[in-house]
């Protein structure tokens, strides 16, 4: 060191002596510069290899900043991926939201949502949707059992999503012109495939609970149509005993009974609407209306005039609404206990007199499936410990634990057991002896039961 270097403090050295170059480039030079002439030649083509080595540096360093770059946006995509709300399924927004970050993990162009053959919902350039969802189906149906798939020279990836729905689900992603998918990319898409499936579960578990919630809010509605239709109790009558009851199933249907106390006789009718629910409610509701006003109307005539009309009221709206009806109608007169009915196709009807007992069966289809058709009245009358039970399909088809049904024999067997008891005994013995055979097993169908005697106090 000079004399003059040990006089001038760092910071103040001269321009012509740098205490470190400033770029490598110029540290070259500064090289070169002090390189004797003779070996001039040599260090120039030692410079060269260092510049071209430096250069192949910064262009390495380059590639990895853009490296670290795309790394880090793909973290964040897959940040937002996993922090998209999969619950959140209300018109499937979850899915779109998810569409858009496969479209920025992939680097795709377009991505498709395809069910079967229709494009449900894509993310990015949709503007020739239909010509890539051509490509898409090609491709699934090229290698059907495939979970992935490529098409278009490894430019788009077709994956099939693994959902518990009727029709088949695939995502589709395209890059643009020029840009392949290489095998690095398929964990990722296959993880992204995984994560969409599982939002469309999602999507399909809750569109199934808004379903079963409206078909039970229908039934409910159902239950309180046909609750607030039927008269709670039947008319009082000094000569005739009568049980009456409906127990309706969770799927209500459309059983029914209705009493019109008309001068010195009783009518009544029994009937089941084929179907459940708000439809089966309805069509009950209006032979619940039809029957009084025929009731009324018809008073003092033969039960068939009073079945003849109702038939008209109902038949073209059984028809409509491709529903049928059984119905046993009739009336008890009070004095003599004279009973005349006809039957529509309707069971059990189950009559015990002088101690045996006997199905009145049907004389006619049920309404709704023949019109004009008039059944051939059934005359008898009530004596002592005479009765007649009329219930509806959902007593005798009760399943007991191991799916054995009630059936029309045990019926029969215990409207006979039972037949000396009042009518309100008889009901309630048929009820309870029917809840121990089903040993707790649901009903499928509503159970109606109405029973008749004369000769008692009211009941």
């Amino acid at each position: 060191m000079t004399a003059v270097d040990q006089a001038l403090p760092l910071g103040h050295r001269t321009r012509a002596e740098p205490l470190v170059p400033a770029t490598p480039e110029s540290a070259i030079d500064l090289l070169l510069s002090h390189v004797p002439a003779t070996a001039g030649a040599v260090a120039s083509r030692a410079a060269g290899v260092l510049r071209s080595g430096l250069a192949d540096l910064t262009s390495v360093q380059a590639e990895l900043t853009e490296a670290l770059i795309a790394s880090q946006d793909r973290f964040l995509a897959i940040k937002a991926l996993t922090q998209v709300n999969l619950r959140d399924v209300a018109g499937r927004e979850a899915i779109g939201r998810l569409l858009g970050r496969a479209l920025d993990l992939t680097g795709a162009a377009t991505v498709l949502l395809l069910k079967e053959d229709e494009v449900a919902t894509g993310a990015g350039d949709l503007s020739d949707a239909e010509s890539l969802a051509t490509v898409a189906r090609r491709a699934v149906a090229h290698a059907p059992d495939d979970v992935l798939r490529t098409a278009a020279g490894d430019g788009a990836i077709i994956g099939s999503l693994d959902v518990d729905t009727a029709g088949a689900w695939h995502v589709a992603y395209f890059r643009p012109r020029g840009h392949r998918f290489a095998t690095a990319d398929l964990p990722l898409v296959e993880a992204i495939n995984a994560t969409i499936g599982v939002a469309l579960a999602f999507a399909e578990l809750y569109h199934r609970e808004l379903t079963r919630a409206a078909v039970a809010r229908e039934h409910e509605l159902a239950s309180a149509l046909a609750q607030s239709a039927i008269v709670a109790r039947p008319p009082v009558s000094a000569r005739v005993e009568i049980f009456a009851r409906t127990a309706p199933a969770s799927l209500t249907g459309g059983d029914f009974y209705v009493f019109e106390h008309t001068g010195a006789a009783i009518w009544f009718a029994v009937g089941d609407v084929a179907g459940k629910g708000l439809p089966a409610a309805m069509v009950m509701t209006k032979a619940v209306a039809a029957c009084r006003v025929a009731f009324l109307a018809h008073r003092d005539e033969p039960v068939t005039a009073a079945f003849a009309r109702v038939q008209d009221e109902l038949h073209d709206h059984l028809d409509e609404a491709g529903v049928f009806l059984t119905l046993l109608l009739g009336s008890i007169d009070e004095v003599s206990g004279t009973v005349c009915l006809v039957n529509a196709g309707h069971s059990p009807v189950v009559l015990v007199q002088d101690g045996r007992p006997r199905l009145v069966r049907a004389s006619t289809p049920p309404m709704g499936i023949l019109r004009d058709r008039l059944p051939v009245p059934a005359t008898f009358s009530l004596r002592g410990d005479d009765c007649l039970v009329v219930g509806t399909d959902g007593l005798v088809e009760q399943e007991d634990p191991d799916e054995a049904m009630f059936g029309y024999d045990r019926f029969g067997e215990l409207c006979h057991r039972s037949h000396t008891l009042p009518a309100a005994q008889i009901g309630e013995a048929i009820f309870a002896t029917v809840a121990g055979f089903a040993a707790g097993r649901a009903a499928s169908d509503d159970s109606t039961l109405v029973v008749l005697k004369h000769g008692g106090a009211a009941a």
